[in-house]
């Protein structure tokens, strides 16, 4: 392994750390007191989305069965199958073919490439259904450990004239993003992550951002 490689498995060995003392930056709470967003249930659930790869997951607020890097959190978010990172699907739109997706705990491409991850068990099956733009919820994403760009490409190239969007990420998640060249399959700027997101309905969360995507793409 090389020089570079072996000091980011350091970093990301010290962020476990912190993450499992409560100190990482920004945290006001343990893991498993952090919820998925929840006020968009009245347009949207996944228990009754046949086509949603979550649709038979069941949740029980009493068992504690959900983790990021074996560290408990909240029952309610969503296992895709990594270690590290958690969902849950906020709001999808088939006619429209849009999904807003909540993202929590360390985007990992190092150990087990949690985007591939992502990819194969959760946006390709939306992509099957017709969805073609994806806006991820990135507040809760404490950190990123990036490497190679291959799945970020097939993912983008799969999306034809769709798009995908990063709202209010941290700023050593940006910079993760740019050092490794995979921002530009992202969109992101302080207009966005200024939208009150939690306070909009998700289709007007949606139509704000593909205003600003149509002027991006002309």
């Amino acid at each position: 392994m090389g020089v570079k490689k072996s000091r980011r498995n350091d970093l990301f060995e010290e962020a476990i750390h912190k993450l499992s003392l409560g100190k990482f930056s920004g945290m006001k709470s343990e893991l498993r007191d952090i919820e998925p967003f929840f006020g968009w249930l009245p347009w949207y659930n996944h228990e009754v989305d046949e086509r949603s790869p979550f649709h038979d997951v069941e949740h029980n607020l009493f068992y504690y069965d959900r983790s990021i890097n074996r560290i408990p959190a909240h029952p309610l978010w969503d296992d895709m199958g990594s270690e590290s990172l958690l969902l849950k699907i906020l709001f999808v739109d088939y006619q429209e073919g849009y999904a807003i997706i909540e993202l929590f705990g360390e985007w990992n491409d190092l150990y087990e490439n949690d985007f591939k991850i992502l990819l194969e068990n959760c946006l390709n099956c939306l992509i099957d259904y017709g969805v073609q733009k994806f806006i991820f919820i990135c507040e809760n994403v404490f950190h990123a450990y990036l490497d190679a760009d291959d799945y970020y490409q097939a993912a983008y190239e799969e999306l034809e004239d769709g798009w995908m969007t990063i709202v209010r990420a941290r700023d050593c998640v940006k910079e993760e993003l740019d050092q490794y060249g995979i921002s530009q399959y992202f969109y992101f700027n302080d207009i966005i992550d200024e939208l009150p997101w939690r306070k909009l309905k998700p289709f007007q969360l949606y139509h704000l951002i593909e205003g600003r995507m149509q002027k991006v793409l002309e």
